[in-house]
């Protein structure tokens, strides 16, 4: 059977969208080219679009991804609209995104100029689609983990990486001998998780426990979150180059209330954390016990720091701390 080679001009921003989106497709160029016009002649049926998705990198912005996708920065709202994203500026590193086609639209969009020929029947199977992401389960709250049997280490609690793009090195890697220990101000994980991951708010922690026992990591231990500001602790300041800094669901006025399984996902991670880099139980302090000038910062405000160290000594098999 003859083949024919066509020729079609398409300016270069809509050919660089349909590359990028083939690419993530595992499609070519001209295998689209050519399914979109056998069907066209077969039955003069439109291609399905289908969607495909997109994990954020560090830097992104729904307007970037949107110029990678279709060539055209201003089509944003299509993904926004997509993963309902209620503040456009707020997405977050490892988030996995819904790609749509753009609307009246083939599979992939050729631009530019190109040249293709069909290419012969073969027998390889053809690329399924790309999967639909589904909506992240709802963590089920489960009883903290008991307390490690004498000899044993304690056992790391679960703890989901969200990421965030702000943070540093510390000056020595290896030097982590505290925990601070914060309240958000406000009563949303999911909050706390938008906001740590907006680079203009230029502040973060390493975990974050919501009400129901949740806990999420947003900076990698071994490097600096932002969380402690102006401090000392033990006549060290900067108490962000060594400590490792913990955030807690709560309004923090004093009448919100911390939750068992909030306290007790915090006594597993404070123990692990303690145990992981020989922390010692009486370097567990909150925010107000180290801020600069004293009086700036009262969180936890309401929390029990007495119970939580004397909970983890107890995993640990160490003595209470006297204070």
């Amino acid at each position: 059977m003859p083949f024919r080679t066509i020729q079609i001009d398409i300016d270069d921003a809509v050919f660089q969208a349909a590359l990028n989106r083939a690419t993530a497709e595992g499609k070519a160029i001209g295998e689209l080219v050519a399914q979109f016009l056998k069907e066209y002649a077969d039955g003069g049926q439109a291609v399905t679009a289908q969607p495909t998705t997109y994990t954020v990198q560090r830097g992104d912005t729904l307007g970037r991804i949107a110029k990678k996708f279709y060539g055209d920065p201003h089509k944003y709202p299509l993904i926004q609209q997509a993963n309902k994203i209620t503040d456009p500026g707020r997405i977050w590193v490892g988030q996995v995104l819904l790609i749509p086609p753009l609307p009246g639209t083939p599979s992939a969009q050729p631009s530019g100029e190109v040249t293709t020929t069909p290419p012969a029947p073969t027998t390889t199977q053809p690329v399924p689609p790309p999967p639909v992401p589904t909506a992240p389960p709802k963590p089920a709250v489960s009883e903290p983990p008991p307390p490690a049997r004498p000899g044993e280490p304690p056992p790391k609690p679960p703890i989901q990486w969200v990421g965030s793009p702000n943070f540093n090195r510390r000056r020595k890697p290896d030097d982590i001998s505290a925990i601070v220990i914060h309240a958000t101000a406000n009563s949303s994980l999911q909050g706390v998780i938008d906001w740590f991951n907006n680079p203009n708010a230029r502040v973060s922690a390493h975990y974050t426990i919501g009400k129901d026992g949740k806990i999420v990591q947003h900076v990698r231990d071994s490097d600096r979150a932002w969380h402690a500001g102006q401090s000392v602790w033990k006549g060290r300041h900067s108490v962000n180059d060594f400590a490792i800094g913990i955030e807690l669901v709560n309004l923090n006025d004093g009448r919100d209330p911390y939750p068992e399984e909030q306290h007790q996902a915090n006594v597993a991670l404070c123990a692990w954390l303690c145990h992981q880099y020989n922390i010692s139980v009486d370097d567990i302090m909150g925010h107000v016990d180290i801020a600069l000038p004293p009086g700036r910062k009262s969180d936890p405000r309401g929390y029990n720091l007495d119970r939580l160290r004397r909970e983890v000594a107890a995993r640990l098999g160490e003595p209470a701390p006297v204070r």
